[in-house]
């Protein structure tokens, strides 16, 4: 029967007239997994793709345009959320490697990879990491964080700001260990400056408390705000329109947020070019899939800053 289904040859046409004849009345539908695992060379036509956090909405841009370049290759997409957690991360490498994907894309919740993703990378398994480094010699495409977050400072920094707050996720995380050092690299060169640091903010919530209760103190709160996250972004605009400071206090956002050109004033931004990362991502883990065995490679997707008024207001005396 395998060798009828196959298209095998060898096989006279009375018997492969009957296998098929069987085959209608059965029913039969072909196992492409078990066909997968007795021919290893060819495709399953599935790859698997594993998200930090799946409600954060850059990771939906990302997934969007992966997704785009995956069609065209005629593979479709098992994916799955970590709830930026290292185990439920591994627990998800080892549910798609079970179903013979041919690859996977991961936008990693931790430092390190767990066992499961070990064991992947030591088996050559054809796999990109997206927007954050794993800390080990990996296919990554992740954005200019250090550059870009530079760029906010600094421009905070030119229109007369030296009290500077920095709104940070989780401190454990590549991404935004890299927008505090750029962040770190604008205040340090300018005599006089001020940084308020507070990370972990890991909610909307988080940063609307956090924001209100750092300017309780006029005196000594900053005349501006760093949000290197768009989560927390979105909360420093609500805890200002809150506090009526969105006129006073200045802040620059990384990441795009959808309300940045709705409110008042509009948010300056430096957002990530979610649709780049993706089908760069998707190109480089399509040439491993096809064989490349060239050495690991890190492609950085450049940031710009746009204006819309926020970051452009001046300190009040």
């Amino acid at each position: 029967m395998s060798r009828v289904v196959n298209n095998e040859g060898s096989v006279s046409a009375a018997l492969t007239a009957r296998v098929e004849q069987a085959i209608a009345d059965l029913g039969y539908q072909r196992n492409h997994n078990a066909h997968t695992l007795r021919q290893s060379a060819a495709r399953v036509g599935t790859i698997g793709v594993i998200h930090a956090d799946i409600t954060n909405p850059f990771a939906s841009a990302v997934h969007a345009s992966f997704e785009a370049e995956a069609a065209k290759n005629s593979t479709l997409l098992l994916s799955g959320s970590a709830s930026e957690n290292a185990d439920q991360q591994d627990q998800l490498v080892q549910a798609f490697v079970a179903r013979q994907v041919d690859g996977l894309a991961i936008i990693p919740s931790a430092a390190t990879p767990g066992p499961a993703l070990q064991r992947e990378l030591e088996r050559k398994t054809p796999i990109v990491f997206i927007d954050r480094k794993p800390g080990i010699d990996a296919d990554v495409v992740l954005s200019d964080h250090r550059t870009g977050a530079m760029r906010a400072t600094e421009h905070l920094q030119s229109h007369g700001h030296q009290r500077i707050g920095f709104l940070g996720s989780r401190d454990s995380t590549v991404s935004v260990q890299l927008r505090r050092a750029g962040f770190d690299d604008a205040m340090h060169a300018v005599d006089g400056a001020v940084s308020t640091v507070r990370t972990d903010l890991l909610t909307v919530d988080a940063a609307v408390h956090y924001v209100i209760e750092l300017f309780s103190n006029p005196a000594s709160a900053p005349t501006a705000l760093f949000a290197a996250q768009n989560l927390t972004a979105l909360g420093a605009v609500r805890a200002l329109h809150h506090l009526g400071l969105q006129h006073h206090v200045a802040l620059v956002a990384f990441d795009h947020l959808e309300i940045a050109d709705i409110v008042q004033p509009g948010i300056t931004t430096i957002p990530q070019d979610a649709q780049a990362l993706g089908s760069h991502a998707a190109e480089m883990l399509f040439r491993r899939i096809d064989g490349d065995r060239s050495p690991a490679s890190t492609r950085t997707i450049p940031v710009e800053l746009v204006e819309r008024g926020s970051g452009e207001i001046r300190p009040t005396a």
